[in-house]
């Protein structure tokens, strides 16, 4: 992040500066207020479901969640598991930051396929931009195109104090608009 990391407000600082260790998994717990997929969103996350299940088709409000950061023995990054709790069995989405042989960081779905991301502060906020998804085939990631994705997806992790935090995601297409967004408050467990 360069400079930027600097403009973060320092508890968001604290919450991304270390990884979770091995043995030792990070649990954050909260509650999602909306999770929204138009048809559109909730028709590429049914073909998603082919490369693990990246994209909830699921629409409520106030629904628990719990996302664990995970550090697997011999990989890098870290893996993001959460867990929406729509009804008795949960619905789990499975990811993993860590950075490409270009150095640059990008989230893994599954497949190969993810999305390269930028990442910047405002207003003490930390914001995560996708640049690109991609399908990684031997350390040689191919660009898809831009309208086979479920759109330019924003992420932010905005401070509310006393250990909260909003999570909020959205994913807006060129052609088919807003396909997904949730947001909620969590905290450490």
């Amino acid at each position: 992040m360069g400079p930027d990391w600097y403009r973060l407000h320092p508890a968001v600082q604290a919450r991304f500066l270390q990884e979770p260790a091995v043995d030792e998994p990070v649990l954050y717990e909260g509650v999602m207020e909306k999770v929204h997929c138009s048809k559109a969103g909730w028709l590429f996350a049914q073909v998603t479901r082919l490369i693990g299940n990246p994209l909830a088709a699921h629409r409520g409000r106030n629904v628990p969640m719990q996302v664990h950061l995970i550090k697997r023995p011999g990989r890098s990054g870290v893996y993001w598991q959460r867990s929406y709790f729509f009804d008795a069995k949960p619905f789990v989405v499975t990811s993993a930051k860590r950075e490409n042989a270009r150095g640059q960081l990008c989230e893994y779905v599954g497949f190969g396929f993810g999305m390269r991301l930028n990442t910047y502060a405002r207003n003490g906020a930390l914001h995560f931009v996708s640049e690109r998804f991609f399908w990684e085939i031997v350390g040689v990631q191919i660009p898809l195109p831009h309208w086979l994705s479920p759109g330019r997806t924003h992420v932010s992790h905005t401070d509310l104090g006393h250990g909260n935090f909003r999570f909020t995601i959205a994913m807006d297409h060129a052609l088919l608009g807003r396909t997904f967004y949730q947001t909620g408050v969590f905290h450490r467990s």
